[in-house]
């Protein structure tokens, strides 16, 4: 994990609803080994909100909306952001269904994840909801018209930031070059140009025009959105064999972090990513 993710998790305690017992453990086992700071777990919102939860701290609530009666689900989320306004809440479902969708965002939802997501992918998208984006699965861009059109005449949920969805599906890892495809790599974990620079052993200018040639390959506007577009491409892991090795070496610039909450802009004035 990175210094920014290891920021992230620090300045979040995290609280976990399930009326599944064993998706609660399997939850907090992975977060436990991803830093995550875990509080509280418990069946619904209401016994949660009987244990001592601190007032000033930011908190990240990960709720379970699957079940008999999703609604109730959703219900809950908007009784804890009415307790704790500022808190990040991601609902966790089964399935990916437009109305769903619409439903947790106008409960307070700031993202809302499907149980099919990958370790890594499920545990970035955590901590891009806790730099303040709001977070979809990729096959929303389906039906994203849809989603817009349900909030369209929403007061309560004002959005700024985007939903990590997949536009330009068609755009293949296989049109980056052996050093791009390094360079990408290496911004899933958010790093400078300058510690790339080193780790690569090129100048750091030549990195700057890598990453320019790669936001205009792949068709997105930021860095984020380029790590955002290298995890739904599956690359997560590390260099192909026989390209510069990306180093596991946590990048020590915390202004990643000012870049990264730039967002998506997608449901007011831009595409889906």
């Amino acid at each position: 994990m990175t210094t920014k993710s290891l920021m992230t998790t620090k300045s979040f305690i995290t609280v976990l609803v399930s009326p599944r017992e064993l998706l609660r453990e399997g939850l907090v086992l992975i977060l436990d080994a991803a830093k995550f700071r875990i509080l509280f777990s418990a069946a619904c919102v209401h016994d949660l909100l009987q244990k001592p939860l601190p007032k000033h701290r930011s908190i990240l609530l990960i709720m379970d909306v699957d079940g008999t009666d999703a609604d109730a689900g959703f219900a809950q989320i908007a009784d804890f952001k009415g307790i704790y306004p500022t808190s990040h809440v991601v609902a966790l479902a089964d399935h990916c269904r437009p109305n769903d969708i619409v439903s947790a965002l106008r409960a307070g939802a700031d993202a809302y994840l499907t149980k099919v997501a990958a370790h890594d992918t499920f545990i970035k998208a955590l901590e891009l909801v806790m730099l303040g984006q709001t977070v979809l699965p990729a096959e929303t861009s389906t039906f994203i018209q849809d989603i817009r059109h349900g909030l369209k005449h929403d007061a309560v949920h004002e959005f700024t930031n985007v939903a990590v969805t997949m536009e330009n599906a068609d755009r293949e890892p296989s049109m980056l070059s052996t050093r791009e495809d390094c360079i990408i790599r290496c911004l899933i974990g958010g790093e400078s140009n300058k510690t790339i620079a080193r780790k690569i052993n090129i100048a750091e200018a030549t990195v700057k025009v890598h990453v320019k040639a790669i936001l205009r390959k792949i068709r997105v506007g930021n860095r984020t959105q380029a790590a955002v577009w290298a995890m739904n491409h599956g690359m997560l892991t590390s260099a192909p064999s026989g390209t510069e090795k990306t180093a596991t070496q946590p990048s020590p610039h915390p202004q990643e972090l000012l870049e990264a909450q730039k967002g998506y802009h997608l449901l007011k004035n831009t595409h889906p990513m």
